[in-house]
């Protein structure tokens, strides 16, 4: 067993040229070797080590690296490890199966067709404030069954915990914690009000009714909401903000996935593997381990990349490309035990509003002179700004109707 990693630089994760070219900045993070230093963690670069990694749960602790995000509740399920983790999941699964799923389907093509609607009448819109921000809102709202009118209040605490959440903190700063304790209060007022009133059929009520039979409880339930604030809503968000800024800079992909929509699940899965939002998984060793050839002692806090385990050219071919005819297994949503709850809903919400858009507004582009920029360092990789303008319908039926 070897240790080189005194003989290399620490790598400055805010300092990666992300923001310019991820190509680029991923490029020059595996460049520093599959495993190394970034202060006081250890980053995982190749897709080998990231794989290793994740599919070890008692070596790769999820529980330990996410006690420190700043819930007073573990993180159901990613906050919590074998063999608790597998109780969890073998509860948790059937509720966000793809065929559970599909049933909430009508519900969120609704909610995805009403808030594209109002921007069509307009002929621009900046997606990420007018779409890709209050869909997942709207969606994870309507599936727990809570009021949509606390979808601004709800935005607010997400962003304020995530903006002071960086990749390479290792406990919360008090921001964190304040914000923290509000979400909190509010998630735990409605699992008590559903609690005394469980006739509904959303998915907080199913949740709330497996306590009776020795499931979830009210602490699980919460802590599993407060994941899906922090996790759910804002990977959508940044996920949209690459499609819509990439499609509206290629019209001919752009009109490819406008004229045959079965195209679009495996735009989404390139999409996701070239530009996926989680740039970084934390773990914490729970035991001395080699990885490729480098001793990491216990308890050392390692980062699993998966920016760069999705663009590993060892594992991908031209891997900085996005190939639409392929669908190929990808780090977007994690790998091993640990993979993604939401993975199937993140999916549908994603073919959701490119269909939907795509129906309505199959022609646009971005504002004239706007470069989108990728917004780093962050949790969460994603763009600033999508500004889009397009033809409203009722010009593109007048210029329809003069060509005849």
């Amino acid at each position: 067993m070897t240790n080189e990693l005194s003989e290399r630089d620490d790598v400055d994760i805010d300092a990666l040229p992300l923001a310019q070219d991820r190509g680029v900045g991923w490029q020059a993070l595996r460049d520093a070797g599959a495993v190394c230093p970034a202060g006081e963690s250890f980053i995982l670069t190749s897709a080998d080590a990231v794989d290793e990694a994740a599919k070890a749960p008692t070596v790769f602790s999820s529980r330990r690296a996410f006690d420190r995000l700043g819930s007073p509740l573990a993180l159901i399920p990613i906050g919590t490890d074998p063999p608790d983790h597998t109780r969890y999941r073998r509860l948790l699964d059937p509720f966000f199966s793809p065929k559970r799923m599909a049933e909430r389907e009508p519900q969120l093509r609704q909610s995805a067709a009403e808030l594209i609607d109002a921007i069509a009448v307009r002929g621009q819109c900046e997606l990420i404030t007018d779409l890709a921000t209050p869909y997942p809102s709207d969606v994870f709202l309507g599936l727990f069954g809570l009021p949509l009118r606390d979808r601004d209040r709800l935005n607010q605490w997400k962003d304020s915990i995530l903006e002071f959440t960086s990749p390479s903190a290792t406990k919360p700063s008090p921001e964190v914690l304040t914000h923290a304790l509000e979400l909190f209060t509010y998630l735990s007022e409605h699992i008590t009000r559903r609690r005394q009133d469980n006739s509904g059929d959303d998915l907080l009520t199913r949740l709330i009714k497996t306590r009776d039979e020795g499931g979830l409880s009210d602490e699980d339930i919460l802590g599993l909401c407060f994941l899906f604030v922090l996790a759910g809503l804002d990977t959508v968000t940044a996920a949209l903000g690459f499609a819509f800024g990439r499609l509206a800079q290629d019209p001919s992909l752009r009109r490819q996935l406008a004229e045959d929509e079965s195209l679009i699940p495996a735009f989404i899965e390139e999409l996701l593997r070239t530009d996926g939002p989680v740039p970084f998984a934390p773990r914490v060793t729970t035991e001395d381990v080699e990885v490729d050839g480098i001793l990491l002692p216990k308890d050392t806090t390692v980062l699993m990349s998966y920016g760069c385990a999705n663009r590993d050219p060892d594992r991908y071919d031209d891997a900085d490309e996005l190939h639409v005819g392929e669908r190929v297994p990808h780090f977007a949503f994690g790998k091993g035990p640990h993979r993604c709850l939401g993975s199937h809903l993140a999916r549908m919400e994603l073919r959701i509003i490119l269909e939907e858009w795509h129906r309505r507004i199959p022609e646009y582009s971005l504002a004239d002179g706007f470069e989108p920029q990728v917004l780093w360092p962050s949790g969460t990789l994603g763009l600033d700004a999508v500004p889009l303008v397009f033809m409203p319908p009722s010009e593109m039926t007048s210029s329809a109707t003069q060509r005849r």
